[in-house]
C-alpha cells in the first residue's frame, strides 16, 4: 500500500488520485465536526460550497419534509442568520439526531468536493476516528491519499497530525510493535516522504495531541477566540468507531456512516 499526503486542498488539482481512497482532513474543525454529528446520530452531512448554496439545499430538503439543519462558518464564526456554527459542541445527539446536517465551511467542505471529483472513495478523518479510518483503509486495500485541507491555501500543522495519526495507526496494524521500535524506518508500507513525516509528528504528539494545537497557528487563533473547549474535543484520539463516507446523492455530495 502506498501512502501519501497532499498538504492542502489546492494540491489536489495536480495530484493523480484515480483509483485512490482519499482520506479528508480539516481537523480545526470541520471534518471533526462532521465525524461528531454522524456518531451523534445525524442522518447525513451535505457538505457545500457556498452559504446562498446552503441555504438553496437546506429549503429543497425541508419541502421534502427532510430534517434539515442548516450550518456554516466564515473565518472561524458562524454565517450570521444561520441557525449552527462549525463547533462540534453544537451537535449533541439530542440537537442532530435524525437530521441531515447541511453545512458550509471557510476550507473543510471545499477539500471534500474537491477529493470527490478525483478519488474512487472519500473518507472523512479525524483524530476522533482515527483508527477507525485506518482500518477502513486497509480493508479497502487500495493506494491512500491523505487530503489536508489547509488554511485558506496554506499548509496547517493540526491536519499533517491527523493525517500522520491515520498513518501511524495503518502501521501499527501491518508492523505490529513499530511503535515500541520508533526508530526504525518503516518497512511494510510505502511511505512518500510527507508520510513519513506526518508519522513522526503523530508520534511526537501521540501522548498529548491538544499540545499541538496550542503550536499550530490556527489552534492558536481558536483558542484566542474563547473556543478553547473546541480545541479539547478535536483532540480526543480515537472515541468514535464511524467512518463517514462521501456520495454522490441526487446532485450533491453526500456523507453518511460507512
Amino acid at each position: 500500500m502506498r501512502i501519501d499526503i497532499l498538504p492542502t486542498t489546492e494540491s489536489i488539482v495536480q495530484a493523480e488520485i484515480t483509483g485512490h481512497t482519499a482520506v479528508v482532513f480539516d481537523i480545526l474543525r470541520a471534518t471533526t465536526t462532521i465525524v461528531t454529528a454522524i456518531a451523534h446520530g445525524c442522518r447525513r452531512v451535505v457538505p457545500v460550497l457556498e452559504a446562498a448554496e446552503a441555504r438553496e439545499v437546506a429549503e429543497r430538503l425541508a419541502g421534502e419534509n427532510i430534517p434539515v439543519l442548516v450550518a456554516g462558518e466564515r473565518g472561524g464564526r458562524k454565517i450570521p442568520g444561520f441557525p449552527c456554527g462549525n463547533s462540534p459542541l453544537e451537535y449533541p445527539p439530542e440537537v442532530v439526531g435524525g437530521q441531515t446536517l447541511v453545512l458550509t465551511t471557510s476550507n473543510g467542505t471545499r477539500a471534500l468536493n474537491a477529493a470527490a471529483q478525483k478519488a474512487r472513495i472519500v473518507l472523512v478523518g479525524s483524530l476522533l476516528n482515527a483508527r477507525a479510518v485506518a482500518q477502513e483503509a486497509c480493508r479497502l486495500g487500495r493506494n491512500v491519499t491523505m487530503v489536508c485541507a489547509g488554511t485558506q491555501g496554506q499548509f496547517s500543522l493540526e491536519d499533517i497530525l491527523g493525517a500522520g495519526m491515520v498513518v501511524l495507526e495503518i502501521l501499527e496494524m501491518v508492523e505490529p510493535g513499530w511503535l515500541r521500535l520508533s526508530a526504525r524506518q518503516p518497512s511494510a508500507l510505502d511511505l512518500t516522504d510527507l508520510a513519513v513525516a506526518a508519522l513522526h509528528l503523530a508520534h511526537a504528539y501521540l501522548e498529548n495531541p491538544r499540545r499541538a494545537f496550542d503550536h499550530a497557528s490556527h489552534g492558536r487563533k481558536l483558542l484566542n477566540m474563547g473556543l478553547a473547549a473546541d480545541l479539547d474535543w478535536c483532540a480526543s484520539l480515537n472515541t468514535f468507531q464511524v467512518v463517514p463516507v462521501v456520495k454522490n446523492d441526487n446532485g450533491f455530495l453526500s456523507i453518511e456512516n460507512g
